[in-house]
């Protein structure tokens, strides 16, 4: 089986983009490699700038819901909750990289894709894309950085709208919420890109890394509170999966119908 995730550096800049189209990217346990080497590579001091994709049609769908609803029906627990501490881990190095981290958006980011791109320092789209925590609608809780990254770009009273009616924003409301910094037409995305690219590889490292120190710090957080909030996130995320509401959400959402929470 090919990696789920590519990774490459070229002019400085290093791209990672998740490989899995025909699935829209949805992720799953076997990225944790893939992630792991790509953020410790972009660490390194010849890169100035990380840039997320996906391959195909989306830019991540979120959570694999079969491989989850397979999963959560066999009982494997440990499988379904290195996911998740995937998502917190990698959440983490996304926010604390001490360089430029840009999500490109060409479609759907949905679930745990659209909180990797808010993972983001910068966020540029096409009309295409859409955007939206879906999670509460197979009765799950925000992960992989979401519900804490939502609470930094918008105000609580909208951040609960999102979470708790998982609505899907297009890339218009998206930009006008100061969700997405950038919406350029989709035959003009890879010029753009190449532009933002070449800005960026032409920056300076060391200040870079402070302005992301300051604005975590500028929020009240640091490495420490950071991981704290990522964990809090994920026991709550791990609660649900263990609530009947996961599995009658998953199994509804494979049927192709509404679910009947409790």
């Amino acid at each position: 089986m090919s990696s789920p995730i590519r990774f490459e550096i070229r002019d400085r800049v290093a791209t990672l983009t998740l490989d899995r189209p025909d699935k829209l990217n949805a992720l799953i346990p076997e990225m944790q490699e893939g992630f792991n080497e790509a953020l410790a590579k972009a660490a390194e001091p010849g890169v100035k700038a990380l840039f997320l994709r996906g391959a195909g049609r989306a830019f991540c769908a979120g959570g694999d819901i079969g491989w989850m609803a397979k999963a959560l029906a066999e009982g494997r627990w440990i499988d379904m909750e290195a996911l998740l501490d995937l998502g917190a881990s990698v959440a983490h190095g996304l926010m604390t990289l001490p360089k430029p981290v840009v999500a490109v958006v060409h479609g759907p980011a949905a679930g745990a894709g659209m909180s990797l791109a808010l993972c983001a320092d910068l966020r540029i789209a096409t009309p295409e894309a859409a955007f939206g925590m879906a999670f509460v609608k197979i009765g799950l809780h925000p992960d992989w950085g979401g519900s804490v990254m939502l609470s930094r770009l918008v105000n609580p009273s909208l951040a609960a709208e999102l979470m708790m009616l998982g609505d899907t924003l297009d890339a218009a409301r998206a930009q006008a919420l100061g969700l997405v910094n950038q919406v350029v037409p989709a035959n003009q995305l890879e010029t753009a890109v190449e532009a933002l690219g070449r800005s960026l590889a032409a920056g300076p490292s060391e200040t870079f890394a402070r302005i992301k120190a300051t604005l975590l710090r500028n929020q009240g957080l640091d490495l420490a509170s950071l991981r704290a909030r990522l964990e809090a996130e994920g026991a709550q995320m791990k609660a649900a999966m263990r609530h009947p509401d996961a599995k009658e959400g998953l199994a509804a959402f494979l049927e192709k119908r509404a679910p009947r929470f409790a």
